[in-house]
């Protein structure tokens, strides 16, 4: 529950969340702790008279400022041990503040003849801010049970195949299906679920809630409470445009991607604007190039080790490893529900193939989104025109609706007050650029003449994004090495302990 802690102009009641109470925590902490170094330093003099520095070293200084900085910390993340020891220390200061008041009553009293003596200045000072600290702090105690790996949802947690069942049943976005992927956590608040990482103390939820549309604003409310409560920053990304209309009042949104969506009831390319499509098709054909819709498993050996080649040569020219998160490999394209679109050469040899993920939505697969796009040096030159032009054929054929091509992660044009994340995000993709190339595969979509959906990265403030840009850096590459990232030129931000 949050603590009543003001009222408006109104007189209404104003409740504070459990991140403000922390943080009012956290600021009263280090002033508290401040004012105790400043008595150390220099004379003071305040409602309780004056008093000289505190003789001490400065090494008690320095002790005494690091005790609080950690306690602080601990404070700001919600630690129960750090609570504790602040009620604690409240505690102490109360009984001290009652002795003092004894020891005056006796003074006026003339209980203690040698009241010239006796300076209680900064007790009396020091005491009396410790117990306004201790009252808030019991009343704002249920903020400071923070757990980070604890369950952030219903019990029992859902599984991958509760999760695709949802899908099937209830569809999702075009990034759903890369929920099922390995690394992903879940949290289910009735028939919502949500799909997450913790990395470096953030909890970041890849795509939208799933479940009934009718659930996702319960749902991301459930899950940022559960997610503050255990002490992690939550925040979605590759979020879309109604998930972003129910986040808490007061988040902010930056744009991260801008899905590429071709609609295929009808699709023909005809005309002057599906030109490069349309000659890669005729030239495949003239060169006898065979284009073949498939599941991994259904593939030859022979095939299967073919892919492997490409992918591994593909990778190993990159000098990181192949990304995570919204990015998948063979490994994920080898589920039974994964399409794989080949291009193969009249000798036999693989020139290219690419990954399909299914949408779903009413009950079926309306849609496929693109994953993998991967080709053989020397190889056919526009296979991968070749490859999606077909797949769209197909899937038009068989009653799709949509065709994703994905959004090219960091490769999005962001204004000039986009704020700091935009930064950092230009920053990781100038230097992931020349590795992945992600501004070049964006512009090559282009070619398919796709309809734009704007994909965000919701968060709380700017408090959060040291930690989202650390979160997000792991989790795109999250087996990458020190000694990869510096070969390929990347500053690697390194997650909080």
């Amino acid at each position: 529950m949050a603590l009543v802690l003001a009222v408006d102009r109104s007189l209404r009641p104003q409740r504070v969340s459990v991140r403000e109470q922390r943080l009012i925590a956290f600021v009263g902490v280090c002033g508290l702790g401040a004012i105790d170094v400043l008595t150390y330093l220099s004379p003071t003099t305040g409602p309780f008279g004056s008093s000289d520095p505190v003789s001490g070293s400065w090494i008690d200084v320095a002790v005494n400022t690091a005790v609080v900085l950690a306690v602080a910390n601990g404070i700001r993340r919600g630690r129960r041990w750090a609570w504790v020891l602040l009620v604690g220390y409240g505690i102490l200061n109360a009984l001290v503040l009652v002795l003092a008041a004894v020891l005056l009553v006796a003074v006026g009293l003339g209980g203690i003849e040698d009241a010239a003596d006796l300076d209680l200045t900064v007790t009396l000072a020091s005491s009396a801010t410790w117990v306004v600290a201790l009252v808030y702090l019991i009343l704002v105690r249920a903020a400071f049970r923070a757990r980070p790996k604890a369950a952030l949802g219903e019990a029992p947690a859902p599984t991958v195949d509760d999760v695709k069942a949802e899908l099937r049943a209830t569809g999702g976005g075009t990034l759903s299906w890369m929920t099922t992927w390995e690394g992903m956590s879940y949290a289910r608040f009735g028939r919502g679920i949500v799909a997450f990482q913790r990395r470096s103390r953030v909890a970041l939820v890849l795509g939208d809630p799933l479940g009934p549309e009718e659930t996702r604003a319960e749902t991301v409310r459930a899950f940022v409470e559960r997610a503050e409560n255990a002490g992690l920053a939550p925040c979605f990304f590759s979020a879309g445009e109604a998930t972003r209309a129910v986040v808490p009042e007061g988040w902010r949104s930056v744009v991260v991607a801008d899905d590429t969506i071709v609609d295929l009831p009808g699709l023909q390319f005809t005309g002057k604007a599906w030109g490069a499509v349309r000659t890669s098709l005729n030239r495949a054909e003239r060169e006898g190039m065979t284009f073949r819709l498939s599941r991994l498993s259904d593939e030859t050996w022979g095939v299967r080790q073919q892919l492997r080649a490409i992918s591994e040569s593909w990778v190993g020219d990159k000098g990181l490893p192949e990304m995570g998160f919204t990015l998948g490999t063979l490994h994920e394209a080898a589920d039974p529900e994964v399409r794989i679109a080949l291009a193969v050469s009249p000798a036999g040899d693989v020139d290219g193939f690419l990954s399909w993920l299914p949408v779903y939505g009413e009950g079926r697969v309306r849609g496929w989104t693109l994953d993998l796009m991967r080709r053989r040096e020397g190889g056919f030159g526009p296979v991968m025109e070749y490859l999606i032009g077909s797949s769209a054929q197909q899937f038009s054929n068989e009653g799709a609706e949509v065709m994703s091509l994905s959004g090219a992660p960091l490769a999005h044009e962001y204004p000039a007050d986009a704020g700091v994340l935009a930064d950092l995000q230009e920053r990781m993709a100038s230097m992931l650029e020349p590795v992945y190339g992600f501004a070049s595969l964006h512009r090559f979509k282009q070619k398919f003449h796709p309809r734009y959906e704007t994909m965000y990265l919701l968060y709380r403030d700017e408090a959060d994004l040291t930690r989202i840009g650390a979160a997000l850096t792991r989790a795109f590459l999250p087996h990458a090495t020190l000694r990869q990232f510096a070969a390929a030129g990347v500053e690697l931000v390194r997650p909080e302990k």
